[in-house]
């Protein structure tokens, strides 16, 4: 038996009170006894408890001690099975036999584990910067669902009692070591206590309870049970009956195919529930995997990988896979000294991780952040971006908001660690994220809709002023080295830089006018590229200097089709006729052979006799020349072309004749 923590302080302070006796040369008397104390630990759970909310974050938790601990499959069952009362250590054990909440992980506890679950806001993760949260004040969360939490894990079995009601005063728990032979006599005569665990290992385990306990005295994995407070208690008042439970779920099932993005082993993550009639449902189960498909080159300042994540999210109902292009971005020591030292200092490695799910409508992007699993679900958690952003982020005492350099904590270490992060890494994470993207679709392995769907949107940044700083950095980096990001028209597997390419007509411009122009410059060789309305804001908002980018323009397509025409059909002409003319700069039309006639062919803008070609009216008709016929443009031509030719003919440039003008 494992008596309490006050206990132990209590003979540590009798102990220390000795030696300094002994060692000054009056005697101290109790009346002037001073100094801090610590609060009971009843006080320090409650303040956890007011601190960190209720609800899915408990799970979320569990999820990233087991993820510590090198699990890769985790399970939550909801058991509302009510169990006997009559071999039960004591009477006061009833209370505790209904409904519960197991989670199960497949890893064991170790040495290091079962000291570092006893010792008060001491998180075992402190030292170990690859640990997202074993074990710290996280896991007292639990005390929200339960009064007596129970682990069977490796070589034991052991509950917690704070309240120090079970056993009595000075003892808050007990452990029962299952290859200890009375501990093993103690399991087998108080058969309905441990019945809970002989149901639920059926569920999660291949061996039965007596297999684990009498014969490997070992269990390879981690269950705990969290018996439901079924009434007001010193550790809360929060009566958790089975609503509250489906409660939690749900709040889980909300973020659920979010939960393996980042995790380093957990691969999988179920919830089941067993109902008071012994009928199981598997609620919901979400499976990932991956596969690492590039990774950076030793010369770079970042240690990067990028990879493809799978994750499948099954209910009863309903199946769905989803895939996910993953970055991990992580600067090498030396290049920031100021990220080296906070590093070393809390423990906390430099790293950014990316997320994009491939194929998205953006329309409907709603990305956040995320310390290792998503924070909660509000507008100070979403940027803007396109994708997901995770870090070892410094965050709020209760893990639901990132530390930032506010009036109230500019000296905040964690929220100076933040601010380098995003100022340091995350660009780096982002380019690399956008380089690989572009390598992967020149192999046809990502669409360039991803490829393009990666990139910022100004506008959806803009009431974010760190976000926005952040997605602006990113476009002046990513075009400060003048790469090939911006697709061919042509060729979707080939990329050139802003400087060669020729960027597409204006928004204003008809569907049906842009596809005939991007088909003309393509035959024409010219290297247009295709590029969404974001990619083209941003080019305007961060291009270095925008006035040297080639554009397409009236002007720039004169000058191209002026050599250019020989092969192009009919109706393209017309349609090219209509964008060249929309500007109203006539003057540029000289030796343009796209005058078009009613028989068919096209005459060249020019002043020669030999081009002229007539425009009638309601008031002078082409019958008043009926040798003339072919001469006049084509009736059938848009209002647009019509009216752009009369004013044409009205300025006098070129022989572009109206009768009306002919008979005056």
């Amino acid at each position: 038996m494992e008596c309490g923590r006050e206990q132990d302080h209590a003979a540590f302070r009798l102990m220390l009170g000795r030696i300094c006796t002994e060692k000054m040369s009056f005697k101290v008397k109790t009346r002037n006894s001073f100094g801090a104390t610590a609060p009971p630990f009843i006080d320090y759970l409650k303040e956890i408890l007011r601190r960190y909310p209720d609800g899915g974050q408990i799970l979320k938790e569990l999820i990233q001690n087991a993820d510590d601990a090198g699990a890769t499959k985790v399970v939550f069952i909801h058991d509302e099975k009510n169990y006997g009362h009559e071999s039960i250590l004591t009477r006061k054990f009833g209370k505790y036999q209904g409904p519960a909440l197991y989670a199960y992980n497949d890893a064991k506890f170790t040495p290091v584990d079962w000291k570092g679950i006893q010792d008060t806001g001491r998180s075992v993760k402190l030292k170990d910067p690859n640990k997202v949260g074993r074990f710290g004040i996280g896991f007292y969360s639990v005390y929200h669902i339960t009064d007596v939490p129970w682990i069977l894990s490796s070589d034991r079995l052991a509950m917690q009692d704070p309240q120090e009601d079970l056993f009595g005063e000075g003892c808050g728990g007990f452990q029962w070591t299952l290859a200890d032979n009375e501990d093993q006599e103690n399991v087998k005569k108080f058969k309905d206590q441990f019945k809970p665990f002989e149901d639920i290992l059926q569920h999660i385990s291949q061996k039965k309870w007596t297999e684990v306990v009498l014969e490997d005295q070992h269990f390879d994995g981690t269950l705990f049970r969290f018996p439901l407070r079924n009434e007001i208690s010193e550790i809360s008042d929060n009566v958790y009956n089975c609503d509250k439970v489906a409660e939690l779920f749900d709040s889980f099932i909300a973020d659920a195919e979010l939960c393996p993005l980042f995790l380093k082993s957990v691969n999988s993550v179920s919830l089941i529930h067993v109902k008071a009639d012994g009928s199981v449902k598997v609620m919901l189960e979400v499976t990932c995997s991956e596969k690492v498909v590039l990774e950076s080159s030793d010369e770079s300042i970042i240690r990067s990988s990028t990879s493809f994540k799978e994750i499948t999210v099954t209910s009863e109902d309903h199946k769905e896979t989803k895939n996910w292009l993953l970055t991990t971005c992580c600067m090498k020591e030396g290049n920031v000294p100021k990220l080296d030292s906070l590093a070393e200092k809390l423990c906390f490695l430099p790293q950014v991780d990316l997320a994009f799910l491939c194929g998205q409508n953006r329309d409907s992007i709603d990305s956040r952040l995320s310390c290792f699993l998503p924070l909660p679900n509000n507008e100070s958690n979403k940027t803007g971006l396109p994708l997901y952003v995770n870090a070892c982020f410094g965050l709020t005492d209760n893990r639901r908001h990132i530390k930032w350099q506010e009036e109230d904590q500019k000296h905040d270490e964690g929220a100076m660690w933040n601010e380098l992060l995003v100022k340091e890494v995350l660009p780096q994470a982002y380019l690399r994220i956008l380089k690989d993207a572009i390598e992967l679709s020149k192999d046809s392995v990502l669409s360039l809709s991803s490829v393009y769907g990666l990139w910022p949107d100004i506008t959806h940044t803009e009431h974010k002023e760190k976000w926005h700083a952040v997605a602006q950095d990113v476009l002046q980096c990513l075009f400060r080295e003048d790469i090939a990001v911006l697709c061919l028209a042509a060729d979707e597997k080939r990329f050139v830089r802003p400087s060669e390419a020729v960027l597409p007509c204006d928004s204003s411009t008809s569907p049906e006018i842009s596809a005939v122009i991007q088909s003309t410059l393509i035959s024409c060789g010219v290297n247009l590229v295709k590029i969404p309305e974001w990619v083209e804001r941003a080019i305007e908002k961060a291009y270095p200097h925008p006035e040297t980018l080639k554009r397409v323009t009236p002007t720039f397509i004169r000058t191209i089709l002026k050599t250019n025409l020989q092969n192009v059909p009919k109706e393209d002409k017309i349609s090219l006729l209509e964008y060249v003319l929309s500007d109203g700069t006539y003057e540029e039309l000289q030796g343009l052979p796209l005058l078009p006639l009613s028989d068919g062919t096209f005459r060249s803008f020019t002043n020669k006799e030999e081009d002229v070609a007539f425009i009638d009216s309601n008031a002078f008709p082409r019958s008043l020349l009926p040798g003339c016929k072919n001469l006049f443009i084509p009736h059938d031509l848009s209002t647009t072309c019509q009216t752009h030719l009369k004013t044409l003919a009205t300025r006098g440039r070129h022989v572009v004749l109206c009768i009306m003008y002919l008979n005056k």
